[in-house]
Order: C-alpha cells, then structure tokens, then sequence
C-alpha cells in the first residue's frame, strides 16, 4: 500500500475515532443507571487510548454498537502503528483495496469473511 492511502486510511479512522468516543459518551449518558455514569466519569478523567480497555469489562458490548465499532477502528490504528495494516487478522494475507475502500477498519479479508458466515 502506497503511503498517500495510507495515510489518508489514517486521518479518516482518526476522525471516525474521535466521533465515535463522542458518541460512545452519548450512548452511555441514554443508558443511565449508577454503572454508566460511574463509567462516564472515568472515562472522561481517563487518556482516551484507555477507554477501551476500562470499558470492556464494564458493559456489555452489544448494548452499545458504538463500542463495537470503537474497539474495531483502535484496532486499525495500531495496526497501522505496527506496520500490520491491511492484513487480515486471520490469514494474514492482504486485504483487499475494495474492502479497505469501503471500510478502512476492516480486520479480515473477504475470504476470511466468507467462513465467518
């Protein structure tokens, strides 16, 4: 992968990123019971790098869809961190352009993606 795509996968996961800390926030400010506004507060006083793993003890990811995608697109920027982006977290072959196209974050190839079904 050349390094201007690379760097333009960076700067659109980045910005996905931020959004979706912000809307993870929302997503635990709707739900509101003692354990989210415990995890609210934490969070807020936390690094944002931290988030993930102080909340996935803490929720129940699939009650909040927006911590699913957050956990997938900190995923893809370590990936990139490590030199690892673009390969599937399965076979560890390429994947494929169109798929990265569509979503930068994605973690498997489509023929891994075809098993998972």
């Amino acid at each position: 992968m050349n390094e201007n795509l690379k760097n333009h996968y960076q700067v659109k996961l980045q910005a996905e990123l931020d959004q979706i800390r912000h809307e993870f926030l929302a997503d635990l400010k709707q739900a509101s019971n003692h354990a989210t506004e415990a995890l609210i507060s934490t969070l807020q006083s936390a690094p944002p790098h931290e988030w993930v793993d102080i909340a996935t003890d803490r929720i129940c990811p699939g009650q909040f869809p927006n911590f699913e995608r957050l956990v997938k697109v900190e995923a893809a920027i370590c990936q990139m961190d490590i030199g690892q982006f673009g390969y599937c977290c399965d076979c560890e072959k390429k994947i494929e352009d169109t798929l990265l196209a569509v979503d930068p974050a994605a973690q498997r190839c489509l023929e891994c993606l075809a098993k998972l079904k």
